[in-house]
């Protein structure tokens, strides 16, 4: 099974990331507020859920009538499911290096992150002194 999250999927985890548990009706407000452009209906909704939950990133516990859901992964694990996925790509072959030479010539690297790599890359070096 694919562990890399969709885009929906993302968009479902962030809203619990924010807060947690939620039922689904307060669920499928909180998206539609943040992404009004989303107009995914109940059903939808139903089965990016249960992909979720295959995948063990969204847990449900019963209350009453209806599932209260809270995310089974952090933010942290995802954003490294993330980066493990781009940087195994076919163009990178596991190069973290290769893959922030090639944003950074392509300027696609903020001044923050910039600033951010300068910090790591003089942190790093101190280690290995």
């Amino acid at each position: 099974m694919d562990r890399r999250l969709k885009d929906n999927e993302w968009i479902i985890l962030q809203t619990l990331w924010q807060k947690h548990p939620q039922d689904m009706k307060s669920i499928i407000r909180n998206v539609q507020q943040a992404h009004p452009e989303i107009a995914w209906d109940y059903k939808t909704y139903h089965s990016f859920f249960r992909i979720l939950m295959d995948k063990g990133y969204l847990k449900a516990e019963k209350s009453g009538k209806n599932n209260l859901y809270s995310p089974g992964i952090s933010y942290e694990e995802a954003m490294g499911l993330e980066t493990d996925s781009l940087v195994s790509r076919r163009t990178y072959y596991g190069s973290v290096s290769g893959l922030m030479i090639n944003m950074a010539e392509q300027g696609k690297l903020t001044e923050d992150e910039k600033r951010e790599l300068m910090d790591l890359a003089r942190k790093l070096a101190e280690e290995n002194r």
